[in-house]
Formats: C-alpha cells, sequence, structure tokens
C-alpha cells in the first residue's frame, strides 16, 4: 500500500475509534460538551472548517482517483478477456484491479465516517444544550410552583382565620337577637 492509502488507512481506523468513544454511553453528554467548549477545541474550531473543506476536497479526490482506477483495471481485464493472455499478466491486473477497489472502499469509507462523525458530534452538543435548557426549565417550572404553593397555603390560612372570625361575629350576632 502507497503512503498515501495508509495515511488514510489510519484516518479511518482512527475515526472508528472517535466514532466508537462518542457511542459508549457511560460517558454523559454534558461532558463531551465539556470537552467540545474547552478552549484548545475553541481555538481549534475557528480553523476547523478550512481543515474540513480541505480534508473533504483530498478525500473526494482520492475516492475519485480510486474509481478512475478501478474502472482502468476493469477496462483492462476486459479487454484481456478478448485475447489470448498469459496467466502471470491477468493475475497482475487482478491484483491491481484489487488493489484499486480495496482504495475505493478504504477512501469511500473514511469519507462516509468523516461526514458522520461531524454530524455526531453536532447532534452530541445539541443535545447536552437541550438537556441544560430543560434542567433549567424543570428548576423554574419548580420554583414557580413553590411560590404558588405557599401564596395557596397563604390563603388557607387567611380564610381560615376568616370563617372563625366570621362564625364568631355570627355566633354573638345569634346572642344579642336571643336577649
Amino acid at each position: 500500500m502507497s503512503i498515501q492509502w495508509t495515511i488514510i488507512a489510519t484516518f479511518l481506523y482512527a475515526e472508528i475509534a472517535v466514532v466508537v468513544l462518542l457511542l459508549l454511553p457511560f460517558i454523559s453528554t454534558t461532558r463531551w460538551n465539556r470537552i467540545f467548549k474547552s478552549r484548545f477545541l475553541n481555538a481549534l474550531e475557528k480553523q476547523a472548517n478550512i481543515y474540513f473543506s480541505v480534508f473533504i476536497f483530498l478525500m473526494v479526490l482520492l475516492f475519485l482517483d480510486a474509481i478512475r482506477e478501478m474502472r482502468k483495471y476493469t477496462f483492462e481485464m476486459e479487454e484481456s478477456g478478448k485475447h489470448d493472455v498469459h496467466l502471470s499478466s491477468e493475475l497482475q491486473v487482478h491484483m491491481k484491479l484489487f488493489r484499486a477497489q480495496r482504495n475505493f472502499y478504504i477512501a469511500g469509507f473514511a469519507l462516509f465516517l468523516w461526514l458522520v462523525l461531524r454530524r455526531l458530534v453536532t447532534l452530541i452538543s445539541s443535545q447536552a444544550t437541550l438537556q441544560a435548557s430543560n434542567a433549567a426549565a424543570l428548576k423554574q417550572a419548580q420554583s414557580a410552583s413553590d411560590a404558588a404553593k405557599k401564596l395557596l397555603d397563604e390563603k388557607t390560612k387567611k380564610n381560615a382565620a376568616g370563617e372563625s372570625a366570621d362564625n364568631e361575629e355570627i355566633g354573638r350576632a345569634s346572642c344579642r337577637e336571643r336577649v
């Protein structure tokens, strides 16, 4: 494997490891959000769009190169099938076609996982933000509920005190009427 395909394959393996790490259930989204919002990643984020665009361009370029190589060797294989060709040259063409197909799949999966990884990070960050706003809304609703409960308790106490005073007045008025 040439150096460019070795680098792309290594990057593919690293992407797989990162995706598995992001999908671990015992690491919470708030912790991932703290990591994503760290100073180091914020500094990288400013140039991240440039890095992302350059990387996507290189991956698409390598992907298209792999497609071109596959077509070239497929055409060679079809041409050699029409003529009586030595077995070793046919095996050579099959080997080159296999390498071209391998490079096609490596580049395709690396490109696909890069897009999946970016979307996964975006979704984890937005979920952490939603969980934080949800917790804040629950706290606000709980404090509003507690305040309403206090007001109702005070109102019932006033009504109870007011009813007992009214009952005492009614009792005194009925006593006066008897007299």
